[in-house]
């Protein structure tokens, strides 16, 4: 096809699009189909009800041709500015009331009485909670910020109110415990699998610390495996239960209690009556076993690792 031609069909395209006689994005498309990708630039189109001028603007068009292309770049990519809407400025409203009550809230913290700050955690991480569960389908983006500090102020506020009311470690780690299950029960209601494995590996981590102290009177290696070997069996077996029904948490389960089973060794490394040598013995014996076990039993953790 000669230039003359295309440049008339092209021509032609931008009356139409200027009057709006095709959709936008037809358009578009036929120009770049016969500019070859190399588009010619054009002012954005006119109103349906303006079609004075089509003639001359056609002839315009037909005569100029690529030249027109400098003074207009980018109209066929360009995106008309949102109006601003009532919920917009709402929002915006909002959001700066609720900057400068955090900003208020981090200055006069501490002139509040510790059932005052105990509430306002408690109502934080009530809100975040909540906006998590009700942005769970349509932005998971937020869902995983919303949780993310929700726990965290449960966390960090809880251990703070703890040790202003002068708590003992064994209420914080009570306390520690509750999260942790509140964490694995969160999993099943959100369906995130990451929840499940904070609330088992924090629960872990509270039974070794609250259980430390009672394996290091009078300790002795076997004692130290009876109080972590049959958590991890347990753990395993329940994970190799639920393969058939739910394999998503079944997966959890399993590593859970595989990593219970190094759980004593760990918890030894902190008892200064335990021998280094046959912790490392200890692990080089779990290790071959694990490593035999789970290549026995590779059939299942394979479809939980999605391999």
């Amino acid at each position: 096809m000669d230039d003359q031609r295309k440049r008339t069909i092209i021509a032609e395209i931008e009356n139409w699009r200027r009057n709006n006689l095709l959709p936008e994005h037809y358009c578009i498309f036929l120009l770049n189909l016969y500019t070859e990708g190399d588009r010619p630039q054009t002012p954005a189109p006119a109103a349906r009800g303006d079609r004075r001028g089509s003639s001359s603007d056609t002839g315009a068009g037909a005569a100029t041709g690529k030249g027109s292309a400098a003074s207009t770049a980018y109209a066929y990519e360009s995106r008309p500015i949102s109006p601003v809407t009532g919920k917009m400025v709402l929002a915006w409203l909002l959001g700066a009331f609720v900057i400068a009550g955090l900003i208020l809230l981090a200055f006069h913290f501490n002139r509040f009485q510790t059932p005052m700050q105990i509430t306002i955690f408690a109502c934080f991480a009530l809100v975040f909670y909540i906006l998590g569960f009700a942005f769970r389908r349509s932005a998971p983006p937020l869902t995983h910020l919303f949780l993310g500090l929700s726990f965290l102020i449960l966390i960090a506020g809880g251990i703070y109110c703890i040790k202003q009311l002068n708590g003992s470690l064994p209420l914080i780690l009570v306390y520690l415990g509750i999260i942790c299950i509140l964490l694995s029960m969160s999993a099943f209601v959100f369906g995130f699998s990451y929840l499940l494995y904070c609330g088992m590996f924090g629960l872990a981590i509270l039974y070794g610390v609250a259980t430390v102290h009672r394996v290091g009177e009078d300790y002795s290696w076997w004692k130290s495996e009876l109080y972590w070997v049959p958590l991890a069996c347990l753990l395993t077996g329940m994970g190799f239960l639920m393969n058939v029904g739910n394999p998503k948490w079944a997966g959890v389960f399993a590593v859970c209690g595989l990593a219970a089973f190094f759980g004593a060794e760990i918890q030894s490394l902190y008892i200064p009556e335990a021998k280094r040598d046959v912790i490392q013995l200890l692990l080089f014996i779990k290790v071959f076993i694990a490593s035999a076990f789970f290549f026995v039993t590779r059939g299942y953790w394979y479809k939980w690792l999605r391999l």
